[in-house]
């Protein structure tokens, strides 16, 4: 059922969103306001599932932890769909295969706000994929080299490698950490500026001015009975209503869509055209919470707790 959210939740949520889908081409730093109410939106996300069975063993930290990775890695997972319907819907060229260049949006949208808590987001990318690749190797799982998306090592560094190749003097420890070698940190340069023109020359015909009409972006929240810690954290920060929010204020479309959160069965997230639905599942939030339980510890110290 359609749900309402209160202003202020939905306030947080869109400044968390903002994190990811910027407005303008050059974006500015946050205001110590704005990053106090994402830290706020984030200490209200965990008291929301604080009760839970599953979190009672956890630490505060360790709770903290969590909510910032599923946050972290489900804004990307959005911004990552997002990708994907503005290709379909704003009937966009794709040169390679449309997975990356869905990694590729939600990366550089990221990157362009310059502020702690974007680069957070893409760390706990990062993260969770190296995450996947400790959970695939213990299970024995086969590479699936055919996959339409990249390995997943591979995916956590193209996230690095951007984030290096936007400001090579910022994230150059990051560099460090990650045994970038120079030439690529070289070629990452030039890899971030030919995705950061592209997107930029793609998107500027649909923005939408001050004059146009906003589209209608329904937004529902299904099942939430059977996934409570999924449905504690994205309800409580209005992620679906925030994204909603910014691509009706942001793009012109030539229709309106749909977002809902739901049960699919499976650990997923999905731009269907045929039903104008980007469906973001309760299992694949609920996938982010249990690999963070389950692999986190393997993680060095530095990456596990860094802020």
């Amino acid at each position: 059922m359609t749900r309402r959210i209160s202003y202020r939740r939905r306030l947080t949520g869109a400044m968390i969103v903002a994190a990811l889908m910027v407005n303008a081409p050059t974006a500015t730093a946050q205001t110590p306001e704005q990053k106090s109410r994402i830290r706020t939106g984030i200490d209200e996300a965990i008291q929301a599932v604080d009760h839970l069975p599953s979190m009672k063993k956890m630490s505060p930290q360790e709770k903290r932890e969590l909510v910032e990775f599923t946050v972290g890695k489900t804004l990307f997972v959005m911004a990552h769909e997002m990708g994907h319907v503005v290709i379909n819907e704003l009937d966009l060229p794709v040169l390679g295969r449309e997975e990356d260049a869905a990694d590729s949006f939600a990366i550089i949208m990221a990157l362009q706000l310059r502020s702690a808590f974007s680069e957070r987001v893409l760390m706990e990318t990062a993260k969770g994929w190296v995450l996947s690749s400790y959970r695939d190797k213990k299970a024995n799982t086969a590479l699936a080299f055919y996959g339409e998306h990249g390995l997943d090592r591979q995916r956590a560094y193209h996230v690095i490698c951007m984030m290096v190749g936007s400001d090579p003097d910022r994230f150059k420890t990051l560099a460090k950490e990650a045994k970038l070698p120079e030439w690529r940190q070289r070629s990452c340069v030039r890899d971030y500026g030919a995705a950061a023109w592209s997107w930029e020359k793609a998107l500027k015909p649909h923005l939408r001015s001050a004059d146009q009409p906003k589209v209608t972006i329904k937004v529902e929240y299904k099942d939430e009975e059977k996934f409570p810690i999924t449905a504690g954290i994205l309800r409580h920060m209005g992620v679906l209503e925030a994204f909603a929010d910014n691509a009706a204020d942001r793009f012109a479309w030539p229709r309106p869509f749909s977002m809902e959160a739901r049960a699919c069965g499976e650990p997923n997230a999905r731009w269907f055209f045929a039903t104008q639905t980007l469906v973001l599942c309760h299992e694949l939030v609920g996938h982010f919470v249990a690999l963070f339980q389950s692999y986190s510890r393997k993680l060095p110290t530095r990456l596990r707790s860094k802020r």
